[in-house]
């Protein structure tokens, strides 16, 4: 490791709340490439920022399959809603509703495990909440009487409810086993699995059920959630490490048995050991947390940003299967429309891609002109040609297309541009979240991800009116119109974000702002 040296303060490092690294500290562990590594690890082989590479890949795999899981378990009947719409005796947008039963799920459940994620530890909650959404996905197929409906949809909600968890934990994950340099790509990879899941559990789905009775295409999830239970009692592991100076850390026994153990039946044994009178404080946390300006501004531009994404996936079946004899202009088949969610699919790759190579680098490029000093705020400059310029103009070819009955390619190139705007946001914006309140990332997650679905939670309800009152082109239109808004509040976090964090009512966690990642005058990214 090289030494760096004496590293100028940055200016507004003395400011209360940020963390430093100055040169007080000489033997500060940096790359050969002059990054330093932050934070600082501990000489400790159990501390995860010392694990292997390997290891750290296994983990993150195992989060990745039971996010994907999680998430595609509940929309996975988003297709075959023709269906269902004659068995229950519903249209086809009131079909859609089960979409905002399972965005509640999803908005709710992390308020119950996080909790219990405390007393029990993180990998015993997600391991045991996997056993919850398979007996939801068991009773949705199950439904099959005409006065099942809303049994239908509560099963719905209670799948997400559960298989909301390793979207809410999950983070705490990455930041336990990566370096401030390293978190961007890791979070992008483990995000795909949430965009991912929420679109390829209906193209499954679509296809498995295409020539046979919707309840079909819920059997292939029951299995894939029992697959995931095995590998996360396989693989998954605690990542709880306190570096603080005379902290007593769990060593890991040498049978692997005692250790899945320990981990899973019930898990207490991995996290230090807190009363129950202690979880009902920490459930009050996120609520505190709520209120911080600088979460409610990323909050909005999430709720607009990726609730016109869910929005878009939800309602996108009704207009591509709608008859042309009706009035359609498609009228897919629901083997063609599975087929055509593979746009998404082709989203997901450009943008895994994107923020692989620029979710580090472009942060790192402004830190190399800013006396090698960090700022959270960095982060978001990632966000200008993916959420700026390709999510609007998406949303405004989706108007255009259905305005003027353009050819389905239209409306394919369209939801490639605002798929892979939600891709590349939602791991930027709950990084950067996280690094704002880097001792409660978890409960700071929470809000977030609650707050972002309120839109998609929503929109089924009143997108008939809404169309009613200006034309389903300019619906579409007026969401791209929103888009670029939401992104104003970025730019507002881009100029104040110092100040704006430092408004933050319930002071509970420190950024880290002002720490050096650069040891000496080194460029980096372009």
């Amino acid at each position: 490791m090289t030494t760096p040296g004496s590293i100028e303060v940055a200016g507004d490092e003395k400011d209360s709340g940020i963390i430093n690294n100055v040169a007080s500290k000489p033997d500060l562990k940096t790359l050969d490439d002059g990054i330093i590594l932050i934070p600082q690890p501990s000489s400790d082989p159990r501390d995860p920022l010392n694990w292997s590479f390997s290891k750290k890949v296994v983990i993150v795999s195992t989060l990745f399959l039971a996010l994907f899981t999680g998430f595609s378990a509940p929309f996975c009947g988003q297709l075959n809603i023709q269906q269902q719409a004659a068995l229950y005796g519903k249209t086809t947008v009131q079909i859609t509703y089960f979409n905002s039963a399972a965005s509640a799920g999803l908005a709710t459940g992390g308020y119950v495990w996080w909790p219990l994620s405390k007393k029990f530890g993180r990998s015993s909650v997600i391991f045991w909440t996997l056993f919850g959404q398979l007996a939801a996905q068991i009773w949705a197929p199950l439904m099959t009487g005409h006065g099942q409906y809303a049994p239908y949809l509560v099963s719905r909600y209670f799948s997400a409810f559960f298989g909301v968890i390793v979207s809410i934990l999950g983070p705490r994950y990455l930041v336990d086993m990566f370096f401030l340099h390293q978190r961007g790509r890791a979070f992008t990879v483990l995000h795909l699995a949430l965009n991912f899941g929420a679109s390829a559990g209906p193209t499954f789905a679509g296809f498995v059920a295409a020539n046979a009775y919707w309840p079909v295409e819920y059997w292939w999830s029951v299995a894939l959630t029992g697959f995931t239970i095995v590998i996360v009692f396989l693989f998954l592991e605690e990542t709880t490490y306190d570096r603080n100076e005379g902290a007593i850390n769990r060593t890991k026994p040498e049978s692997w048995a005692k250790d899945r153990l320990e981990t899973f039946f019930p898990g207490t044994k991995v996290v230090p050991t807190i009363p129950w009178t202690h979880v009902a404080q920490i459930a009050i946390t996120p609520f505190k947390i709520a209120i911080a300006p600088v979460l409610l501004i990323i909050a909005g531009f999430d709720t607009i940003s990726f609730g016109f994404y869910v929005a878009l996936n939800a309602l996108t079946p009704v207009w591509l299967q709608l008859p042309v004899k009706a009035g359609g202009i498609y009228g897919f088949t629901v083997t063609q429309n599975a087929a055509f969610t593979f746009v998404h699919w082709i989203g997901f790759i450009v943008g895994l891609l994107y923020g692989h190579f620029f979710s580090d680098r472009i942060p790192l490029w402004f830190v190399a002109r800013n006396k090698g000093a960090w700022k959270p705020e960095y982060r978001l400059h990632v966000l200008w040609p993916t959420n700026f310029v390709l999510m609007p103009l998406g949303l405004g070819l989706v108007g255009i297309a259905m305005e003027y009955r353009l050819h389905w390619a239209v409306m394919a190139i369209a939801q490639l541009f605002v798929t892979i705007g939600s891709l590349v946001s939602i791991p930027v914006t709950v990084n950067y979240i996280c690094e704002c309140f880097r001792t409660h990332t978890v409960e700071a997650t929470l809000v977030l991800n609650s707050m972002r679905l309120f839109l998609g939670l929503s929109i089924n309800f009143y997108i008939n009116p809404w169309i009613a009152a200006v034309g389903v082109g300019w619906v579409y239109g007026m969401m791209a119109f929103f888009s670029v808004l939401a992104f104003m509040f970025l730019i507002a976090l881009m100029v104040w974000g110092h100040m704006i964090r430092e408004m933050t009512p319930f002071r509970t966690s420190d950024s880290e702002e002002g720490q050096h990642v650069l040891a000496g005058r080194e460029d980096h990214g372009f």
